[in-house]
């Protein structure tokens, strides 16, 4: 199934002044993250007279519950990847339409027709899909190159990582034509890993930094609305919901942890491309060992046996040799710099 999230995506330098043009005579309520919603105010101060709500932090069925209780005409989602979520689930569920103002660029969570669902201790649970519909992206410029760099680095590893998965999962070609328009959009994704992430560079903000952000929030989340279960996650995701089990890993980003689930992904076909990929995630200070995660050796066992868990609830390719990871993860245990 093909299915997409969004109307329109506008990335511009002063995008957040068309909002209230957007709204209309509607009766829109702010969903507000604990930053960036300050941040947004900072570049947009009329966001300010808007209604809003606080954000609780975590994507989670109770945080659903709660606010579905308010009944806008329109929600306007302005925050990181758990707030988008939060608010394209319920949106979907009172079938209302839905302004996505992301303030970080993290992931792809303001294109994907999916919410990830975690619980209240912040370990993953699920992720819902449904035809959700996105009035309209507002990647306001003047907002992004003043966001947290980490969470931009984070979000560049978690966009390489949709060809990594989707090239597991489907190879490098499909004669279906959703999948191979997903894989044609995941090989644009790899192809950051060419690109210079650099802190001073995102901070100028030059042609291509945009180029980078675009994949990071839209693009990227193209590759799963056109491939479907043929492009969405494979391992390297498996891992991460995994590790999210774990208390040590909770101030890890999103990305950092899919960066690992991809060397263990990668290690586990013995992919030609490993030692790129993990000269890559070093040359970028992303985690690349069980120690700098905080799992310690006599958790691998129980590591193992939640990564197989993940592998099953995602329907991912069976796992042949659960010896094999095991033994990967031992490998992986300290950082061997080359």
């Amino acid at each position: 199934m093909i299915r997409q999230a969004v109307l329109e995506y506008d990335h511009s330098h002063d995008a957040l002044e068309n909002l209230h043009t957007l709204i209309g005579n509607r009766k829109a309520l702010v969903l507000k993250g604990s930053n960036g919603y300050g941040e947004a105010v900072r570049v947009f101060p009329r966001l300010a007279n808007l209604p809003s709500v606080q954000f609780n932090g975590e994507c989670t069925d109770e945080e659903i519950n709660r606010l579905n209780a308010y009944r806008p005409d329109v929600w306007i989602a302005v925050g990181g990847g758990k707030l988008i979520d939060t608010a394209k689930r319920i949106a979907f569920t009172q079938s209302v339409p839905l302004i996505v103002v992301p303030t970080l660029v993290s992931n792809c969570a303001a294109f994907t027709p999916l919410s990830v669902i975690y619980s209240e201790e912040g370990s993953y649970i699920r992720y819902d899909t449904f035809p959700v519909v996105i009035e309209r992206v507002i990647a306001d410029e003047r907002l992004l190159r003043d966001s947290p760099y980490d969470y931009f680095k984070a979000g560049v590893i978690d966009t390489v990582a949709k060809w990594f998965e989707a090239r597991y999962i489907s190879g490098t070609t499909s004669k279906d034509a959703g999948i191979q328009s997903g894989l044609s959009l995941a090989a644009q994704c790899g192809k950051l890993m060419d690109l210079s992430i650099r802190e001073q560079d995102f901070r100028r903000y030059g042609k291509d930094i945009r180029y980078i952000v675009d994949h990071v929030l839209a693009i990227g989340g193209a590759v799963g609305g056109f491939g479907d279960a043929g492009t969405r996650v494979a391992v390297a995701h498996a891992v991460h919901n995994a590790l999210s089990r774990f208390g040590s890993t909770h101030h890890w980003l999103h990305g950092d942890k899919v960066g690992f689930g991809l060397i263990v992904q990668e290690r586990l076909i013995r992919s030609d491309d490993t030692l790129l990929l993990e000269d890559w995630l070093q040359s970028i200070d992303a985690p690349t060992s069980l120690t700098q995660l905080g799992i310690h050796p006599d958790q691998v066992d129980e590591l193992v046996t939640s990564i197989v868990e993940e592998i099953t609830i995602q329907g991912i390719r069976n796992l042949q040799d659960s010896e094999q990871l095991k033994e990967i993860l031992i490998n992986l245990q300290e950082v061997v710099y080359k």
